[in-house]
């Protein structure tokens, strides 16, 4: 026995040495070692990895092979030792942020990810403790320390590289990778595009959804695709709508037109649709009330526990995300490059001035630079609110929304539409007890959950004052709230009354007497939907959701329009996109100077609308401000005769979101 168990190590020794020898069956090797690795590090269980590998091992082995190719480029230099390790430390730390991704959010780590570096750098301190950022900076240092004393101390070879071998293996690999994908999707094996990209990644593995997430973006040419069909289908959404639930609103009838507002709320769901959980009473008395009387349904969004952009995309423009690139957030992509109809545009031509509302950064998504690519007049973000309360976790808590929206209303002499985007039920949802909550779950020790259902309690609160200043409001109001996405809990289809995690629910107040009518929607169709209950039929895709929804072909025709407007030949257009950029103007109520005074050496700036991040610039440096009033800045920087003064607005990124004219320091001239 001792003689059989010697014998078989020496085997494994040689079986080790070969594989070490052979670099060419050594990436093989790696690749499946760093699969089983990542997948290891995204599911979070041996055991699971293991089923998974027995389950699907067609599906393993391809997400190998993935691998594989991508180490095999360290074949080509002669520090392969130094560069196998790399490639592998990548692989791996993709694999832990995946598995740390998941912990926050049900949507996995995908490629369009790492373009909201920026924005979740701002978020950061919200989902972790000062000790937790510490430590993950402390591990950064120690991987680069670790991977610069690889390259210090890893041999390097000698010998001459057969870089022809090397580019047939690669070639291999390739071609390899290639006509298994080919295969794969055209059996079925694969999935080209991902409903639950959750469950993609579970199915097909991390290296395959995160790889099609990086290389499939925008939308793939329709087979059909050209000007004849494009026209043809135009026609159809030109003609007039007859089925319609109101009368087309023509000119010169401007009075019976609402001012609409749009309400997004974070996160926002009902929690007695979780099963097995009872509260000490509802949480949501207004909501619960507002969906027996009004307008209400489901609304099937396209994210789970984040992704508010994508939401907010398909409402304002009646896109449909699922024809995007998995995981693909347009306002980081398309939206960069060109402009787009949305219900801002649309409503341009029945001279509605358009406005956004944000209780949070104003570059949170870039939106001060989305904004304007869809028609926005206004911008008005936390920068230019006066917040007086927050969350324990640093949001703004939403009642700040109720003054900002009647700001808006009051802005301007024309009819509004107002998109207000709420930010208080934003995760993280932190694990102590809270003392003394006003709603308490009942025989259930969840803490997180307990802290959420009072945030969206005040969130509820909060629609209560929004529609009763907006009942007083002397105008027609068309008010559609709804949530954008479930919260970042671990929920299942099965934990849900209504089982489906990706159904937020939807309201439509108004205060001219609507009639009731329920019905559940699709994010992309709500904008359309309400247009359709104020009597207005304008744009494209507007047009389209209200003309031809559920018909037979509906969603391949508005794939088709999709395309063609932003990839396309803009045929739909006559092929000119006739959408201009247009001047977003940053705040409802505009920041002015109007003098600087000095007293014992501290200088007052005085003026109007000013914020806790209005900063002061002399000659376009940057000055230490302390913010006393919404009329009164000081600052202790000395002045001079001729000095050039201005106040801008910036976050905590301190990027400049608007700026005022300058004024001109004169001591002898307040």
């Amino acid at each position: 026995m001792e003689g059989e168990y010697q014998y078989l190590g020496k085997k494994v020794k040689t079986t080790l040495r070969h594989i070490g020898e052979n670099p060419y069956v050594f990436c093989m090797v790696l690749g499946l070692l760093l699969n089983f690795g990542v997948e290891l590090l995204s599911r979070k269980s041996f055991i699971l990895v293991c089923s998974y590998l027995l389950d699907r091992p067609v599906i393993f082995f391809y997400n190998s092979l993935i691998i594989a190719f991508t180490v095999s480029f360290a074949l080509l230099t002669k520090r392969r030792v130094f560069a196998f390790s790399l490639l592998a430390i990548i692989w791996l730390f993709f694999g832990i942020v995946n598995s740390v991704v998941l912990v926050f959010r049900t949507t996995p780590f995908t490629a369009p990810d790492l373009l909201l570096l920026k924005s979740a750098y701002a978020v950061m301190g919200s989902y972790l403790t000062g000790k937790q950022i510490i430590f993950i900076c402390i591990a950064l240092c120690v991987l680069l320390g670790f991977i610069f004393l690889i390259f210090w101390k890893a041999p390097k070879r000698k010998e001459r590289i057969s870089y022809w071998n090397v580019a047939f293996y690669i070639g291999g690999l390739f071609l390899a990778t290639y006509f298994s994908t080919l295969a794969g999707t055209q059996s079925g094996i694969l999935a080209e595009q991902f409903g639950n990209i959750g469950m993609a990644y579970i199915e097909y593995g991390f290296p395959y959804c995160f790889g099609n997430s990086l290389i499939n973006t925008g939308i793939d040419k329709p087979a059909d695709y050209s000007p004849q069909i494009v026209d043809e289908l135009i026609i159809h959404v030109e003609k007039p709508i007859i089925h319609s639930s109101r009368p087309i609103i023509e000119e010169g009838e401007e009075e019976k037109l609402p001012n609409i507002i749009f309400l997004q709320l974070e996160s926002f769901f009902d929690p007695a649709h979780i099963k097995g959980i009872e509260f000490s009473e509802n949480p949501l008395p207004n909501f619960t009330y507002l969906r027996a009387t009004y307008s209400s349904g489901y609304l099937s969004v396209p994210s789970v526990g984040a992704g508010t952009a994508n939401t907010e995309f398909e409402v304002i423009t009646g896109m449909d995300l699922d024809f995007f690139g998995p995981g693909e957030y347009p306002y980081k992509t398309i939206l960069k490059e060109t402009t787009c109809e949305s219900i801002a545009y649309n409503l341009k031509e029945k001279g509605y001035k358009s406005h956004v509302l944000h209780n949070n950064d104003g570059t949170f998504y870039e939106r001060n630079q989305v904004f304007p690519q869809l028609g926005f007049d206004s911008f008005t973000s936390l920068e230019y609110m006066d917040v007086k309360e927050y969350t324990e976790m640093g949001w703004a808590k939403d009642f700040v929304l109720t003054e900002e929206i009647q700001k808006s209303l009051k802005s301007t002499k024309e009819l509004d539409m107002i998109y207000a985007i709420s930010v208080q039920g934003h995760g993280s949802y932190p694990a102590e007890k809270l003392e003394n909550p006003y709603i308490s779950l009942i025989g259930e020790e969840n803490n997180s959950l307990e802290y959420y259902v009072n945030q969206i309690y005040e969130m509820d609160l909060f629609l209560g004052e929004l529609i009763a200043m907006l009942q007083k409001y002397p105008e027609r109001v068309i008010l559609a709230m709804y949530g954008d996405h479930l919260p970042g809990f671990e929920l299942t289809e099965e934990d849900l009354i209504n089982g489906d995690i990706f159904q937020t629910e939807y309201i439509i107040w108004d205060n001219f007497g609507l009639e009731k009518k329920d019905r559940d929607l699709e994010a992309y169709q709500l904008s359309a939907y309400v247009l359709e209950q104020a009597g207005l039929y304008n744009g494209i895709l507007t047009k389209y959701h209200q003309v031809f929804s559920g018909e037979e072909n509906y969603l391949a025709g508005l794939k088709l329009l999709q395309y063609d407007m932003l990839y396309g030949d803009q045929e739909v257009y006559n092929g000119e996109n006739p959408l201009k950029p247009s001047k977003l103007v940053m705040g409802t109520n505009p920041i002015s100077v109007s003098y600087v005074t000095e007293e014992e050496g501290v200088f007052f700036v005085k003026g109007k609308n000013f914020t806790k991040y209005s900063h002061v610039s002399v000659n376009g440096t940057e000055i230490e401000t302390i913010y006393n009033s919404p009329d009164t800045l000081l600052i202790h920087e000395a002045l001079q005769d001729g000095d050039k003064i201005t106040v801008y607005q910036a976050g905590k990124d301190s990027v400049w979101l608007s700026q005022t004219q300058e004024y001109i320091y004169n001591t002898d001239k307040p």
